[in-house]
């Protein structure tokens, strides 16, 4: 267990939840809506989402900074221009007052913009290089259906990309994947190990801290899809995805659900 909170302890303050994108393109040029029946998510778009949760705490924007003040007007002006389509249910709105900054690569900056009245992760997020021009939206919804299951939508300036439940064999993948790397990466382990992994546990344990735990599945399947052919961690809109769960929370409760 030492281990464990070894782990948590680095990870706690860094930021990890909820929004990401890619476009699948079907050869009929229409976007695939994530039809597959079977589960989404593996060791690999887990591992990369905690790469990517990993940079977005390190490039985040002190909030009170000049540069943080401006890169939210930025994307106020944006937003109040007309020129993006939101897709916001009734009764939602884009709250940038309580926007997250970062910076990205090539002296870009990206604007992490919570959806209030949606499950917590539900954001939109600008994306503007060097000369403060916008160059990406992406926006994703979470709507929660049960404690271990809901639906994930995202669009990638202003095309529907992925409409995809998230059904509970999906969130106990990513519970078992995320221990999975948990394990591989314990000190002195190069493989796999046999786990006692409660998925009760470990779900419980993530509820406990606010966070669902069929979101954190939501994660690793966009991620997995968005960001699909593109090497290594740093893919923006799965950067813009790993910025609502604490992964320190992530790696205590795999140690509480391998005990």
């Amino acid at each position: 267990m030492s281990w464990n909170l070894g782990r948590a302890a680095r990870w706690g303050s860094r930021a990890l939840a909820v929004f990401t994108g890619l476009t699948l393109l079907m050869a009929s040029g229409q976007p695939a809506m994530a039809a597959e029946k079977k589960p989404a998510v593996d060791e690999a778009s887990i591992q990369r989402v905690l790469e990517d949760s990993a940079q977005i705490a390190d490039k985040v924007v002190e909030p009170k900074s000049a540069e943080a003040v401006a890169a939210r007007e930025l994307a106020e002006a944006t937003h109040r221009s007309g020129k993006v389509t939101l897709h916001l249910p009734d009764g939602a709105t884009a709250d940038v007052s309580k926007a997250q900054v970062y910076r990205v690569d090539d002296g870009g900056t990206l604007v992490r913009v919570p959806i209030t009245d949606m499950t917590a992760g539900s954001v939109v997020g600008y994306v503007f290089d060097a000369n403060r021009q916008l160059t990406q939206t992406i926006e994703i919804h979470l709507i929660e259906h049960t404690a271990t299951t809901g639906q994930i939508r995202i669009w990638l300036d202003g095309r529907q990309v992925l409409d995809r439940k998230i059904t509970e064999n999906d969130t106990k993948a990513a519970a078992n994947a995320m221990a999975t790397v948990a394990m591989k990466q314990k000190p002195g382990s190069t493989e796999a190990q046999p786990l006692g992994f409660s998925f009760g546990k470990f779900n419980s344990c993530l509820s406990s801290a606010g966070v669902s735990s069929w979101v954190v599945a939501s994660i690793g399947i966009a991620c997995g899809a968005i960001c699909a052919g593109t090497a290594g961690a740093g893919c923006i809109p799965c950067l813009t995805a790993a910025g609502g769960v604490s992964a320190g929370t992530i790696w205590f409760c795999i140690g509480k659900a391998t005990r």
